[in-house]
C-alpha cells in the first residue's frame, strides 16, 4: 500500500510549476529518439478524451503519448503457463518504469504531465490507442496491431505539450480478416468472448463477458490464450 501511495504521489509531483504547451519543431523527434532507446515499440498521439477518463477522476494533461512494448512471441506462444505469464509481467514492469520516466523527462521540459502505468491508470486506454491511429480492437476486446496483433501491452501520458498530427493508416484488411477470422471466439478457454459485441448503458461497447474471462484466468495460470491464438500476431514470415 505505501509503495501504491508512493507511485501516485509521484505522478503528480513536479507539475507545480509547469505550464509550457508549446514545443520546439523537433521536439517530439528528439522525443521519440529516446523512447526507441528505452525500447519503446509502439509511439502515437491523440488528445484526451474526455468519455474515458474515470468516474472523479482528475487528468493532469490535455494530450496523451501512447508507449506500446511488444511481449515476445517464443514466450507468448507457450500460453497457458508460467513462461507466458513472466513474460506478461516484465513487459508491465518494464513498460511502467519507463512510462514514469518519460513522463518525468516532460515535467522537466516544463510540460505538466502525468504517467499511466500499464497496470492501470485513471483513463481507458484501448480507445486512446484506436484514436492514435496505432491499431483497431479486437474481437477479443484487445487492440491488434499491424506490428504485434495483440502482443503488446500499453503505458501512456498525459501532457499538456501540443502534439503531432496523427499518421493516417488504413486498417480495413486488418478489420475484415478480424471480422471473419473468429479463431479467439471459438478458442477462448474461459468461453468468454462475444460473437457479436454488445453494448452497455454507459455506451460502452464489450467484446467479452469480464466474470468468464477472470474465471478463466484464475484457472488457467492467467491465461493470455487469446494472445497465443490470434492468427494477427504470429510473426510475419
Amino acid at each position: 500500500m505505501r509503495s501504491l501511495k508512493g507511485y501516485k504521489k509521484k505522478r503528480r509531483d513536479g507539475n507545480e510549476n509547469n505550464s509550457k504547451t508549446e514545443v520546439s519543431p523537433n521536439f517530439w523527434d528528439n522525443f521519440t529518439k529516446k523512447a526507441r532507446e528505452l525500447n519503446v515499440d509502439l509511439i502515437g498521439y491523440t488528445p484526451v478524451d474526455k468519455n474515458f477518463i474515470f468516474k472523479d477522476l482528475k487528468v493532469y494533461g490535455k494530450n496523451a503519448v501512447i508507449l506500446g512494448m511488444e511481449m515476445k512471441w517464443d514466450k507468448i506462444k507457450t500460453a497457458p503457463g508460467a513462461i507466458c505469464e513472466i513474460e506478461v509481467f516484465r513487459v508491465y514492469k518494464v513498460l511502467g518504469d519507463i512510462t514514469i520516466e518519460l513522463a518525468n523527462y516532460l515535467k522537466t521540459q516544463g510540460y505538466k504531465s502525468e504517467a499511466h502505468h500499464p497496470f492501470g491508470g485513471k483513463l481507458l486506454y484501448g480507445p486512446h490507442v484506436v484514436a492514435a491511429n496505432l491499431g483497431i480492437k479486437g474481437k477479443n476486446g484487445l487492440i491488434i496491431t499491424p506490428e504485434f496483433g495483440p502482443r503488446q501491452r500499453w503505458g501512456i501520458i498525459t501532457t499538456d505539450a501540443e502534439i503531432p498530427q496523427k499518421k493516417i493508416k488504413d486498417f480495413k484488411e486488418m478489420v475484415e480478416y478480424c471480422r471473419e477470422c473468429e479463431v479467439c471466439v471459438k478458442a477462448c478457454k474461459g468461453g468468454a468472448v462475444y460473437e457479436n459485441p454488445i453494448q452497455r448503458g454507459s455506451g460502452i461497447i464489450t467484446h467479452i463477458e469480464r466474470s468468464k474471462c477472470i474465471q478463466s484466468i484464475l484457472t488457467n495460470n492467467y491465461c493470455s490464450y487469446c494472445l497465443r491464438i490470434c492468427p494477427q500476431g504470429h510473426p510475419k514470415k
